[in-house]
């Protein structure tokens, strides 16, 4: 009699497939949906830790009970395949909870921002057209007395009910079925709702998995998991990666409560015993300047990877004089919204011999340089299977006829090394978040003030970059910079608003395309 050997769930080997119509690097063995990696996790039961948030702590046993329950509630209240679900929250147990009670149904998670201004938020919404929002602080969002708005108070009390339901189903999704949109800062004006996959997502997952030797099959059932401290937002794609990497492989995934405070992550670290901390420059740039820091017992951290903004040499340089247990200076990840996720990675060692590297291409990951100049700059364009599906209400595809998704950055490769040289898209990194300048300046033009306005990123010791607008003010007409900040502030987030004015009576400089010449004035301005 033969026996029937099951494939296993993950692995490393790597075939050519088809993704979304085109030839694609695939991972043999994957799990083909999100709502499949709630289950997997099962592997680590037996009442281990996995969600702290102050004084909440849950089992991964405890967890997927809390899923089943607000997933049985959003059954009810007719979420099934595709529909689809708005998280507008800060980060939280029922932040998660509801995500995956999401997936589990084969709905699709729509992340929006939760630091966006009412006016944003309503904009969002109306766009997408979901089933329900589930948000907190309904308030501050103008969600107060909209029909199809829960409380995040209420997800609460499904969390913390005490009643027992199994998950439903496993739902039969395609992986080329729509998994999560979320919203991004794109160039061009309003935030725009990547559209990424059931199989996308997975594959930037396994991705990483693979980059850390982490494969959760390839990990002993008493394999001690590693406490990751989480302090950027979970709507980011950082967030959702490391909160799922986490989950995976029967780590502790530690919430910071409230707004990031750089005293509330020293004493975390040290309370947790935390060994990862996923964050930002800004953030671990915060923390090395409290005055706390020598304080408190930091040892267990073994690892910073940190994205959203470059790094500069003197913070990579600092990091392991300060945390002793970080012995290397850290590694760099290459990616884009765009492309939903990781492409390259570099080591300490990669990093260190060539400046300016970020890495090379993940196991699954093509890369190719477009239009190429002398020096052999140019566009970065990828394809891999974690390519986004497009743009929500956009009919265009992400990719061309071969499967090439553009990332709008620049950059040359030498000796299979990626080298970036900057980027091409007119955005603004402020503190990890990606800020269109177009958005803001059309905000901008809306006071009867202004005639012409060009929104620029200018360097920032803290926050990596800043917002900084220049405003032709109309003739005949007076306006402060304060008027204005007030004037945004009306229309934007608070992280959107300029904080740097220059108010001119001069026209702005063009190129010769007849568009304004932001490079000449970025260069003016920091040589005043």
């Amino acid at each position: 009699m033969n026996t029937v050997v099951e494939a296993p769930l993950w692995g490393r080997e790597v075939e050519v497939g088809r993704v979304q119509g085109h030839a694609s690097r695939l991972y043999t063995h994957r799990p083909r949906s999100v709502g499949a990696l709630l289950r997997d996790a099962r592997r680590w039961q037996g009442g281990r830790t996995f969600i702290v948030e102050g004084e909440r702590r849950l089992s991964f046993g405890a967890f997927e009970a809390a899923v089943a329950r607000v997933a049985v509630q959003l059954q009810t209240r007719g979420v099934g395949t595709g529909e689809r679900v708005v998280l507008l929250a800060y980060n939280s147990i029922e932040w998660l909870a509801a995500f995956w009670a999401v997936q589990s149904l084969g709905a699709v998670a729509v992340l929006c921002n939760a630091w966006w201004s009412a006016q944003e938020t309503a904009e969002a919404i109306a766009d997408v057209e979901p089933r329900w929002v589930l948000a907190d602080a309904l308030a501050k969002r103008g969600l107060q007395h909209a029909p199809n708005v829960i409380d995040m108070a209420t997800v609460r009390e499904w969390v913390d009910g005490g009643e027992r339901h199994a998950l439903p189903p496993p739902p039969d999704v395609s992986e080329d079925a729509l998994a999560i949109i979320m919203f991004t800062s794109g160039t061009t004006g309003r935030a725009k709702g990547a559209l990424m996959s059931q199989g996308g997502v997975v594959a930037n997952l396994q991705n990483l998995l693979v980059l850390t030797g982490r494969l959760p099959s390839e990990m002993a059932p008493d394999a001690p998991g590693t406490v990751s401290l989480l302090t950027v937002p979970l709507f980011h794609l950082a967030g959702v990666q490391v909160s799922i990497s986490t989950l995976l492989t029967g780590g502790k995934l530690v919430l910071l409560e409230g707004r990031f405070d750089a005293a509330a992550v020293l004493r975390l670290i040290e309370q947790e015993r935390v060994r990862v901390w996923g964050s930002i420059p800004t953030m671990v740039s915060r923390v090395l300047e409290h005055p706390d820091i020598g304080q408190h017992d930091v040892s267990s951290l073994r690892s910073i990877p940190m994205g959203g903004s470059a790094i500069s040499p003197e913070l990579r340089a600092r990091i392991p004089q300060v945390f002793p247990g970080v012995k290397k200076s850290v590694g760099s990840l290459y990616g884009c919204t765009e492309a939903g996720g990781i492409l390259a990675a570099g080591s300490a060692d990669d990093l260190r011999e060539r400046p300016g590297c970020v890495g090379k291409p993940l196991p699954v990951v093509e890369l190719r340089i477009v239009n190429a100049d002398a020096q052999g700059v140019g566009e970065i364009q990828a394809r891999t299977p974690t390519v986004t599906l497009g743009v929500w209400g956009e009919a265009e595809a992400a990719t061309d006829s071969e499967g090439w998704v553009r990332t709008g950055d620049l950059g040359r490769f030498e000796g299979g090394y990626l080298f970036l040289s900057g980027r091409s898209k007119d955005i603004v990194i402020r503190a990890g978040e990606n800020i269109a300048c177009a958005h803001v300046e059309q905000c901008l033009l809306r006071h009867p003030a202004v005639q012409e306005v060009a929104v620029l990123p200018l360097p920032h010791a803290d926050l990596g970059e800043e917002v900084a607008a220049v405003v032709l003010v109309r003739e005949g007409q007076s306006v402060t910079a304060d008027e204005l900040a007030t004037h945004a502030q009306s229309l934007l987030g608070k992280f959107e608003v300029p904080s740097r004015w220059w108010l001119r009576r001069d026209p702005l400089p063009t190129n010769a395309t007849g568009k304004i010449a932001k490079a000449e004035l970025k260069a003016n301005w920091l040589g005043d």
